[in-house]
Parts: structure tokens; C-alpha cells; sequence
């Protein structure tokens, strides 16, 4: 096999930022203030493209809270979570020219409704199911990490108490995060990614690729700090987009229909009348090979899911 020794050259660089909190951390307010500043820095330099924000929001009304203080385009992503659902929004953001995406929030994506941890049950819920579920899951991370467009995804901290004890023998519990409600090193995927205290909404860098914030102890993450990180994306030459081989659309229907045969002949298959009903819903022979719409095969499964197998 031959190898190609080349002299390393430093490139522009897509940052992708991702902030871990408990509920009421901050998330969402730091990284519009960060966004902000990237956009701003991207202007001066001219490569802000079309010139905004985007947020995909799946917080409910949480996305709008802060409509009066920054300006920023908004898509509100709803179940069914999916991971194709977010390679669709990321590929949209990048089709539209948006030069910052903001995925508030991603765990959804693993813990919301028909999200991955949702599939994996639907899948079988053993450890073998993981193998229909991972590539999905995978194809998500790749779409986040290659995409051309600045990114930031927020994501739900795992709860855990602290007690502590003041000088003056007072007690307090405090909730502190301890990882990301994502898969198991999803967070160390990005080029910084900052852990955000729940009262001081204070930010701690977990990694940094960057090196802006090593010595820096926890920062209260403003539009600075967004101007510096471009700065530092923006510090080599040229691009050379990354090739990877990842799981086609094809390939995840063909998988996903298999998940829904298995599971018809688990409930009986023809013989079951309640079963038949359902499946009619979606395809007038009953024969869930002919779905061919990757979002009600998905939805059928959930449907099947709640059945009692016979």
C-alpha cells in the first residue's frame, strides 16, 4: 500500500462548539451570544455569506426567549428526532448559506422521541440492536463535524447533587452536570466544548482545540469569545472538504424496513387482525417492504412497539 508524505499546512477550519449544562444553565443565551460574535468577526473578514444566525430549536418556546436581544433566523425541529432529521436540518442550513448553526438542543436526537435511544428499543433493545441503530447515530456526528457552517450544538447535562458546607456550617445542594445526555463521548467531538455551571452559568472549557481558553478558568461565554474563535478558524489557507464512507439513505431504509418485518412476525403476522389494521394505514397491501417513506416506516415501528406480542 503506498503512502503520501506530505509537509502539514494549517487550513480554515469550520469550529464546532458544544455547551453542556442542567436545565436553566445557560445554554441557549451563551451560544447566541457567541454566535453573535462569530458573525460579526466572519463580517469584518467578509465570509459571512448570507449574513445570519440559524438555530434549530427543539426547546419548545425555549428559542424564542431571546428574540429581542440578538437576531437570529429560527426552524423549530419537533418529533419525530430521528438522527436523519438533523442531517436534513444541517444540510438545509449549509444549502441556504447560513454561515452559524445553532442545534439547540442535540440530545434530543438521542433521548427525545424517536430518538436514538427510542430506535434501539423499537431495534430490539439488545446490545446486538445497537448495530441498526449506531450507523444512524454516526451519520448525525459526521454531518456535524464535516459540515461547511460554524456549529453549535447545546446539549442537556446529566443531573447530580453536591452538597456543600459553608465556613458559617450552612448547607446547600448543588446541581451539577456530570456529561452530556448524549451517547458516551458525543461531546468530544467538537473543537471546544465547554461544561456551564447551572447557578453561575459560568463556563468551564472540557476540551479546546483551539487553545483560546486553557488558562482561562470558567468564563462567562460572551461575543468576544465568538470573535476570537473565528479568528482562529480563520488563521490557515484553503479547504479540502473531508471524504468519508457513510451509510446512504438507501441503506437506512433497507435496515429500518428490516427492524419492521421483524417486528410484524414477532406480533403474527396476517394473523393478527390489530396488526393488519395498522399496517393498512400506511400501505393498502399490508406489506411493510412497500413503505418507502423513511419518516411513517419509523412512526409505523413506533406504533408496533406498544403492541403485545401474542
Amino acid at each position: 500500500m503506498a503512502f503520501e508524505i506530505k509537509k502539514a499546512k494549517r487550513e480554515l477550519i469550520w469550529t464546532k462548539v458544544a455547551l453542556m449544562s442542567p436545565s436553566g444553565g445557560g445554554k441557549t443565551y451563551s451560544s447566541l451570544r457567541l454566535a453573535t460574535g462569530m458573525l460579526e468577526e466572519l463580517k469584518k473578514l467578509g465570509l459571512e455569506q448570507n449574513g445570519r444566525i440559524l438555530m434549530g430549536n427543539t426547546e419548545q418556546k425555549r428559542g424564542y426567549y431571546y428574540a429581542n436581544e440578538f437576531d437570529y433566523d429560527i426552524v423549530d425541529i419537533e418529533a419525530p428526532h430521528h438522527p436523519e432529521r438533523y442531517v436534513e436540518f444541517i444540510e438545509y442550513a449549509v444549502e441556504q448559506n447560513y454561515p452559524i448553526l445553532i442545534i439547540d438542543s442535540s440530545s434530543h436526537e438521542w433521548e427525545g422521541r424517536q430518538g436514538c435511544l427510542e430506535l434501539h428499543q423499537q431495534a430490539g433493545g439488545t446490545f446486538n440492536s445497537w448495530a441498526k441503530v449506531t450507523p444512524r447515530h454516526n451519520k448525525f456526528i459526521i454531518a456535524i463535524a464535516d459540515s461547511p457552517i460554524h456549529t453549535i450544538a447545546t446539549m442537556r447535562s446529566k443531573d447530580a447533587y453536591e452538597i456543600e458546607k459553608s465556613d458559617t456550617g450552612k448547607i446547600n445542594v448543588k446541581k451539577i452536570g456530570v456529561g452530556a445526555q448524549q451517547r458516551s463521548g458525543f461531546e468530544f467531538e467538537f473543537s471546544l466544548t465547554f461544561s456551564i455551571d447551572q447557578k453561575t452559568n459560568l463556563a468551564e472549557v472540557q476540551k479546546d482545540n483551539t487553545h483560546l481558553f486553557e488558562n482561562e478558568g470558567a468564563v462567562l461565554l460572551n461575543e468576544k469569545h465568538g470573535k476570537d474563535i473565528i479568528n482562529w478558524a480563520n488563521s490557515g489557507e484553503g479547504y479540502t472538504p473531508p471524504v468519508r464512507d457513510i451509510p446512504s439513505n438507501a441503506e437506512i431504509l433497507l435496515e429500518t424496513k428490516k427492524v419492521a418485518v421483524e417486528r410484524c412476525k414477532q406480533l403474527g403476522g396476517s394473523k393478527n387482525e390489530t396488526l393488519m389494521v395498522i399496517l393498512k394505514e400506511y400501505e393498502p397491501t399490508g406489506n411493510p417492504n412497500k413503505i418507502n417513506d423513511l419518516e411513517k416506516l419509523q412512526e409505523l415501528i413506533s406504533k408496533l412497539s406498544v403492541l403485545e406480542t401474542p
